[in-house]
């Protein structure tokens, strides 16, 4: 079975409508499709210009399942929340009123910041300061976990994205979000846009994702598309990666409920 469950439309900041997703999905074999677009309201309530709007969100919820028996794909619906400090009385009255098969937290600032979208705001850091920005990552991560509001985490090790490394050891601040995501039970996600990135690298790392598996996480496979094209971009590469890593079994959801699929299975259809 081919899943793919973290998706971008015109929603947010995706290119395509869904219908073009879907079109795309149908005519690649998928057989589950899932569609997340970005919903992010910073710590002042404001919604960001790029993100789903909350007066949209009927409108989204009804063009994504209103593809739920236009054929053989198994269509899910789900959103992707942007995590702050502190953050739980803003975001969780939408979090926990919207209907959706999935939930998956994020986190893409620091300190309100964003930090993967230029390099400019690494550059202008000393190494001292980027260590800063990982441990502070890392407790973001800790702190949505223990919100206990989401079913996936997205993208962990997201701050490698354009190059920039830590100078010093972050490992204990993995270890405690790592440990958070296994005690409120999150399924991480191996996002493969990371591999077309500058860092070259799947989100989260391998080294991660043996630590993932010696907790006992389970783990799910995206894509991050932003594009048709891109719904399934390197997902051969991301199973073998799953399969070094150590997992046996890959996860799947419905109505916030979840499945696991052999791995094996995923790796021969994917052949």
């Amino acid at each position: 079975m081919i899943a793919t469950f973290h998706n971008h439309s015109k929603w947010s900041d995706g290119q395509p409508e869904f219908k073009d997703i879907y079109a795309h999905a149908d005519k690649t074999g998928v057989d589950i499709l899932g569609l997340s677009d970005h919903f992010c309201i910073y710590p002042d309530g404001t919604s960001a210009d790029w993100a789903l709007k909350p007066d949209q969100t009927s409108n989204y919820l009804n063009d994504v399942i209103s593809f739920q028996s236009a054929g053989k794909i198994e269509v899910r619906v789900g959103l992707e929340f942007d995590w702050f400090e502190n953050h739980h009385s803003v975001i969780a009255p939408y979090v926990e009123s919207i209907p959706l098969d999935y939930r998956i937290g994020a986190v893409h600032h620091v300190e309100s910041q964003q930090f993967d979208m230029d390099t400019s705001y690494w550059t202008s850091k000393s190494d001292e300061e980027r260590d800063q920005v990982y441990l502070k990552y890392w407790a973001l991560i800790r702190e949505m976990a223990e919100s206990s509001l989401f079913d996936i985490a997205a993208h962990l090790d997201l701050p490698k994205k354009l190059g920039f490394y830590p100078s010093a050891a972050v490992t204990p601040a993995i270890d405690d979000a790592l440990d958070a995501i296994a005690e409120y039970h999150l399924v991480v996600e191996l996002n493969t846009a990371g591999f077309g990135k500058v860092c070259a690298d799947g989100y989260p790392s391998l080294e991660i994702l043996k630590k993932c598996k010696q907790r006992d996480i389970p783990i799910t496979l995206s894509s991050d598309g932003h594009v048709p094209e891109h719904i399934l971009f390197e997902f051969d590469r991301g199973l073998e990666r799953l399969h070094e890593a150590g997992f046996s079994s890959i996860t799947r959801f419905r109505k916030r409920e979840r499945w696991y699929e052999p791995l094996s299975e995923a790796l021969k259809n994917a052949g």
